[in-house]
């Protein structure tokens, strides 16, 4: 299972990579979502998978790993019994489930090597650490508040505060400050009258953003990429700060000279070609001789994890890349097996 922090994918294949069944649920991070909900969602997406894989699926488990977005909640008694109750709850036996993190799945997923480095950047950001195919040292990943920078959150932050800004100032709006005020405040237009100044209208578009959950700001992130492309310089700015920002996370947690791998994940980097291209510029200058990827599926990279736990080669290239591949629909198989 992949268990991000807007969408969980929950995926059951055989030893061999064939997928035998897939489900998808919201996001399961418990720190953005809460215990309660985040276990629902994980226990929706994990049914879905069993019931698709056949009514003898959960008895033939033979190992599963859980990425989960936020696995440092796990700590905490109550958040860890909640989210293991969810997997019962689905029919997964508990001692044949391990958690891990989000970034260790993503990293597994876009590269069979054991060590070197996993940037995801959806929602939240994170840059982490891999030996042994276990983190061992991050940068950021501190949440919407205080981190995260160079997330789709962060994008879509600094895309609202534009936009406000030039709501303020009145007049025409930029690309980028027209898509975004008319996908918070569609149909709205500033009074008429000298009684309503533009700064009142840049309130309410306030207001609505205030009223609406933080990590809604991340839906924005893509009107940036669209901005640019249309030759906005304000989103130039904020995908070349934000990719900054990611290139400095990865950098913080390599060493210099290494040339062990680097995988990219996350809705960021893998939808959005503008951040990953500037991205990719700034990256050369400190990770020369590595090899950078993009994470191929990361539910995929979760079961290879699993058929590892359950006696699997971990040298099998071609093993993996059955595993982690993105060209096919992952409950085709079980269609063509049929």
């Amino acid at each position: 299972m992949d268990a991000g922090g807007t969408t969980t994918r929950a995926l059951v294949t055989t030893l061999d990579g064939r997928r035998m069944g897939l489900g998808h649920a919201r996001g399961a991070n418990p720190n953005a979502h809460g215990a309660d909900s985040a276990a629902a969602h994980l226990a929706q997406a994990l049914t879905a998978a069993l019931d698709t894989a056949g009514p003898r699926s959960r008895e033939s488990v033979a190992a599963a790993v859980v990425g989960l977005a936020g696995a440092s909640a796990l700590r905490e008694e109550h958040v860890r019994a909640r989210m293991e109750s969810a997997l019962a709850q689905a029919g997964l036996p508990r001692v044949r489930a391990e958690f891990t993190g989000d970034d260790e799945v993503a990293f597994a997923s876009g590269t069979p090597a054991p060590d070197g480095t996993v940037l995801i950047a959806g929602t939240g950001a994170i840059a982490t650490r891999i030996e042994g195919r276990a983190r061992t040292r991050s940068a950021d990943g501190m949440g919407w508040l205080i981190g995260d920078e160079g997330s789709g959150f962060w994008i879509g932050h600094q895309a609202a505060r534009e936009t406000a800004r030039q709501l303020s100032r009145g007049g025409a709006l930029s690309p980028l400050a027209r898509a975004v005020a008319k996908r918070v405040i569609p149909g709205q237009r500033p009074a008429p009258d000298r009684a309503h100044l533009p700064e009142e209208h840049a309130r309410a578009f306030a207001r609505t953003l205030t009223a609406a959950a933080p990590v809604t700001l991340a839906a924005l992130a893509p009107l940036v990429s669209q901005a640019l492309e249309q030759g906005d310089p304000a989103a130039e700015v904020i995908v070349e700060a934000a990719a900054g920002h990611l290139a400095h996370s990865v950098h913080h947690v390599r060493n210099p000279g290494e040339r062990q791998p680097v995988v990219l994940a996350g809705g960021v980097l893998t939808g959005s070609e503008p951040v990953r291209a500037a991205l990719m510029r700034k990256l050369t200058l400190g990770a020369a001789g590595s090899a950078i990827t993009l994470a191929g599926c990361t539910a995929g990279g979760a079961a290879w994890l699993a058929a590892l736990r359950a006696g699997a080669p971990e040298h099998d290239r071609r093993l993996h890349a059955v595993f982690t591949r993105t060209d096919r629909d992952p409950g085709q198989d079980r269609t063509d097996a049929a």
